[in-house]
């Protein structure tokens, strides 16, 4: 039987079943092999160089997904389907998950992939030398939260490879959404042998990674604008890998993109202004693209200064700053039309109910913490400013030096200080780095993003418990803590689980730890011949598998 004759989604299958083993068979994928062109070559853009190809110093992958491949792939719905294991077990307590992986496939220098190439992967990450930036999502594997605590070496990970091709993972208790979140590249493996030959080396250049994903990073060919990648030739799938080359080339300004892209030398460019958008919007090539992420305000809990510590510790002043915010206007002037305001810190569309009939955002019990009230904005800042014995403060506002984030701060800027009445915002911008996941926060306000790593609302809000490194502004409450804790303990997707998130996010929102402002909706123009490139709204978000062009 073909390998690409198996394949699992989690929602349908064994749900709610204890000791059950999970595979199903399905009939083979079609292709338009008829129709394609002959040259088969992908060009994209990106603004950032490849600076590392070492996936646990990846806060965000990119384009690099595209060469990693785990117990789990995400479909086009967000949904676990099977990839790397051909099935898995998961005994009554729902604690262990004993994976059996495919014997077929391999890495890209012809290499086996076996179980004992994921424990090496998921020990490496939770090491003191590396500890990825998105480590955190270990956490519920047994031991992991020691592990990143000090408390135990990464040897005791909950992790293990009996024979060549089993992985067993032992849980600390349920995780319902452990298959959603093995989705995740970090999860991939890592070829231990290779990693020990290059030592030092190991994943600083292309010729010294070897990779488990539909394409490969190649060796030759590659500066600091260019790079490329190409079709693993010992993927298990590569019959239907259709694209002969991606190719990345840096570049500095969008000019300079959007010229390439008119004249042909680029398949994709973002659009970057509401004009822009009108102007295309009615075309065949023009696209929106929703993703699981959300544009927020994090509080610098302590700070050099005490009486701007004073301030933001308030919850008064928080509130402020959420009701003075016009969130519909700070989204045209950045993002544009097609982005959606934020119901709270879950994105739009991230998880339904049960019964496919809530949204979770839309469920969000402290929606009014984010209405715009322009005259409640100054009352609550009026109190908060009298209580800290101020009449007048300067905030710093940090942001990403990148065209949206730039927009989003300088709109944001003009509306807190027209709405509260004493109140100057200095902008202060900072780079971008592959390997802080969440950078130290260096500004009294910090305009951050945050991604929804897996479809469930768990991704999100596990980022703002007291021992997430995620958790820039250090807020801490122990109730949300304790809600966090039981909804991750939870064994199934009930009732009982949702309630417990809504009544979380109440909390966060409530206080407004955080003050969430908008979930972007990214518009592109891409190449009306490009097809089968499989868009996710969660995790990573282009996989070129199965893309390719028609004549």
């Amino acid at each position: 039987m073909k390998r690409w004759g198996f394949f699992f989604i989690l929602a349908v299958i064994c749900s709610g079943l204890a000791g059950c083993t999970m595979a199903q068979e399905t009939t083979s994928k079609s292709d338009s092999k008829g129709v394609m062109t002959k040259r088969q070559v992908l060009n994209l853009s990106t603004f950032r160089p490849l600076a590392t190809l070492d996936t646990d110093k990846m806060a965000e992958f990119g384009r690099l997904n595209n060469t990693i491949e785990g117990l789990y792939s995400t479909t086009g719905e967000g949904q676990a389907e099977l990839a790397l294991a051909k099935k898995v077990k998961i005994n009554a307590r729902k604690t262990t998950y004993t994976f059996t992986l495919w014997k077929d496939s391999y890495w890209s220098n012809g290499d086996v992939i076996t179980a004992k190439d994921f424990v090496f992967s998921w020990r490496r990450a939770l090491s003191p030398r590396t500890k990825a930036p998105n480590a955190d999502l270990f956490v519920g594997i047994h031991n992991a939260r020691q592990i990143l605590d000090g408390q135990l070496p990464a040897r005791k990970l909950g992790v293990s490879a009996p024979n060549k091709f089993t992985l067993v993972v032992h849980l600390d208790h349920p995780m319902a959404e452990l298959p959603q979140r093995l989705t995740y590249p970090l999860f991939g493996p890592q070829n231990e042998r290779v990693a020990h030959k290059f030592g030092k080396k190991y994943a600083t250049k292309p010729q010294y990674q070897v990779y488990a994903g539909p394409f490969m990073v190649s060796a030759k060919g590659n500066t600091a604008k260019h790079w490329h990648m190409d079709p693993n030739p010992h993927y298990w799938d590569r019959e239907h890998v259709y694209l002969q080359r991606i190719n990345v080339t840096v570049y500095r300004n969008w000019q300079k993109t959007w010229d390439d892209y008119r004249n042909g030398r680029l398949d994709e460019v973002r659009l970057q202004s509401a004009a822009n958008i009108k102007l295309y919007e009615k075309q065949a090539a023009y696209t929106a693209r929703p993703y699981s992420r959300m544009v927020l305000i994090s509080y610098r809990k302590q700070g050099s200064r005490s009486q701007v510590n004073q301030l933001i510790a308030q919850r008064n002043a928080r509130l402020a700053i959420s009701h003075a915010i016009n969130r519909k206007r700070l989204s045209q002037k950045s993002y544009g039309a097609t982005s959606l305001t934020a119901q709270g810190v879950v994105p739009t569309g991230l998880s339904r109910g049960q019964r496919g009939t809530a949204d979770f955002a839309a469920a969000q019990p402290e929606q009014e913490t984010l209405a715009y009230n322009p005259a409640l904005a100054k009352r609550e800042w009026q109190v908060a400013l009298k209580r800290a014995h101020l009449k007048r403060i300067t905030l710093t506002l940090g942001y990403l030096d990148a065209e949206y984030s730039g927009k989003i701060a300088r709109s944001l800027r003009q509306q807190l200080m027209r709405q509260l009445p004493g109140l100057t915002i200095k902008l202060k911008k900072h780079g971008w780095s592959y390997d802080q996941a969440t950078p130290p926060a260096k500004t009294d306000l910090s305009l951050t993003t945050k991604y929804a790593q897996y479809a469930d609302p768990l991704s999100m809000l596990a980022l703002f418990t007291s021992t997430n490194t995620a958790n820039a502004g250090s807020w801490s409450n122990q109730t949300y803590d304790r809600l966090i804790a039981q909804a991750s303990n939870a064994p199934a997707f009930n009732n009982r689980r949702w309630n417990t998130l809504l009544k979380a996010e109440g909390v966060l929102m409530k206080n407004q730890s955080v003050t969430p402002l908008l979930q972007p909706a990214s518009t592109y123009l891409i190449n009306p011949k490009l097809n089968g490139v499989q868009y996710n709204t969660v995790g990573t978000q282009s996989n070129f598998k199965g893309a390719y062009f028609v004549k």
